[in-house]
C-alpha cells in the first residue's frame, strides 16, 4: 500500500511538472494581468545630505567637494572622510568611492578605508566599474583621451592607454580578460566610431568603424559585444563579425542591458504614449508595452520594467501602467528595488516601501 501511494505522488508531481511547464507562464501572466501594483508599508526618513548624494552599498553617500559622508537607510552616519583636501570630482561605483584631486584618484571602500592613491596623466573625465574591474578615462593636454583600468584589488592593468579620438564608452568583460571600447571623431561632419575589441595586455583582437550615427553605448555579453546607436542596435560575436543589426525608428529616451535574461529594453519617444520594446540577444523583438507619454527614463529590476521622470514612478507589466509612487512636492533623484522593497531617495529624504 505504501509503495502505491508513493507511486501515485511520484505521477502526480510528474504531471504538475508537465502542466507547469506548458501552461505555467500564460497561469502566471494571466494573473499579473489581474493584478495592480502599488508601494505598501511606506516611511520617510530624513536625510542629512549635502550637495550631492546617491546610493551606495546599502545605504547612501553623500559629498561636496571637502567631505564625504556615508548613511544607512535610517540616517545614522556610519562615517566621513578625514582628508578634507579639496577634491575636483567624485564618483560613485558600486563597491568603491573615487576621489579626484589634482592628478591623482583616492579610493574609499564602504568602511571608509583609503586604498590607493593612482598617479593619473590629465584630465579624468570619468570612472566607472563592472565585473570586478575599474575603468578610468582621462584626456591630456593634446585632447587625447586616455584609459586606465584597475583590478578588484587597486592595481592598474592598463596603464595609459591613449587614443587620439574622443572615448565614449567602456565595457568590462565578464568572460575574459578583456574589454569593449568606443572613440568618435567627425571628418568633413560626419561622425565615425571606431569600436575595440582588446584584451587587457594591450593586445587588440578586432576592431571596426561605423559611420554616420553616433553609438552611445557598448556592452560585452559572453564575449559577443552589443552597441546601441542613436539609429541601430548592433551584435557583434567574438571575432568581430556583425551578426545582426536593428533600426531605430524613433527617438530613443533610455535603454537597459539585463544580462541574465538575455534582453535589450528600449524606451522610445511617441506622440501619445511612448514605447518600451524589448529585444533578445538574437535581434528579435520580444514584447512592445505601452508607457506613458510624460516619462522619460527606464530601470529593470527581476524582469520587471519601472519608467519614470523627475516626480513620479509606474511598474509596467502584462500591457499595464500601475502608479507605484508620485512626489508631489519634491524631486525624485534616485530609486531601487530590492525584491518587493523599495527605496527612493530625494533631497533630505528617503521614501521606504514595499511593492504589492
Amino acid at each position: 500500500m505504501k509503495k502505491t501511494i508513493i507511486f501515485i505522488l511520484i505521477i502526480l508531481l510528474i504531471l504538475t511538472g508537465m502542466l507547469y511547464l506548458t501552461y505555467g507562464r500564460e497561469i502566471l501572466s494571466f494573473l499579473d494581468e489581474k493584478k495592480v501594483y502599488t508601494m505598501e508599508n511606506v516611511e520617510i526618513t530624513k536625510i542629512d545630505t549635502l550637495e550631492d548624494f546617491q546610493f551606495y552599498n546599502g545605504g547612501i553617500v553623500t559629498y561636496n567637494n571637502q567631505k564625504i559622508e556615508f548613511f544607512d537607510y535610517n540616517n545614522n552616519k556610519t562615517w566621513e572622510n578625514e582628508n578634507t583636501v579639496f577634491s575636483k570630482q567624485v564618483f560613485i561605483t558600486d563597491n568603491y568611492i573615487f576621489r579626484c584631486m589634482e592628478n591623482s584618484i583616492e579610493v574609499y571602500d564602504k568602511n571608509n578605508q583609503r586604498f590607493v592613491i593612482s598617479e593619473i596623466t590629465g584630465d579624468i573625465v570619468n570612472v566607472s566599474r563592472e565585473n570586478g574591474e575599474s575603468y578610468i578615462i582621462a584626456r591630456n593636454s593634446t585632447g587625447q583621451s586616455l584609459l586606465y583600468v584597475m583590478d578588484d584589488n587597486n592595481e592598474i592593468v592598463v596603464d595609459n592607454k591613449i587614443f587620439k579620438d574622443i572615448i565614449t564608452g567602456v565595457s568590462i568583460s565578464d568572460k575574459s580578460e578583456g574589454y569593449s571600447l568606443i572613440t568618435l571623431n567627425f571628418e568633413n561632419g560626419i561622425p565615425i566610431n571606431s569600436l575595440y575589441f582588446n584584451l587587457l595586455d594591450d593586445v587588440e583582437l578586432w576592431n571596426t568603424e561605423i559611420k554616420n550615427e553616433i553609438l552611445i553605448k557598448t556592452q560585452i555579453v559572453n564575449n559577443n559585444v552589443i552597441v546601441i546607436g542613436l539609429d541601430n542596435i548592433y551584435y557583434f560575436n567574438t571575432n568581430g563579425r556583425l551578426m545582426w543589426k536593428n533600426n531605430i525608428y524613433n527617438k530613443i529616451l533610455d535603454f537597459e542591458i539585463d544580462k541574465d535574461n538575455q534582453r535589450i529594453y528600449m524606451l522610445y519617444e511617441q506622440n501619445n504614449n511612448n514605447e518600451l520594446m524589448s529585444y533578445n540577444f538574437e535581434g528579435k523583438v520580444m514584447d512592445v508595452q505601452n508607457s506613458p507619454a510624460d516619462v522619460n527614463s527606464l530601470k529593470i529590476y527581476n524582469d520587471k520594467a519601472f519608467v519614470y521622470n523627475d516626480n513620479i514612478i509606474y511598474l509596467l507589466h502584462s500591457s499595464k501602467m500601475d502608479k507605484i509612487y508620485e512626489d508631489t512636492e519634491g524631486i525624485i533623484s534616485d530609486f531601487i528595488v530590492d525584491n518587493s522593497s523599495m527605496y527612493i531617495l530625494s533631497k533630505d529624504k528617503l521614501v521606504k516601501g514595499q511593492i504589492k
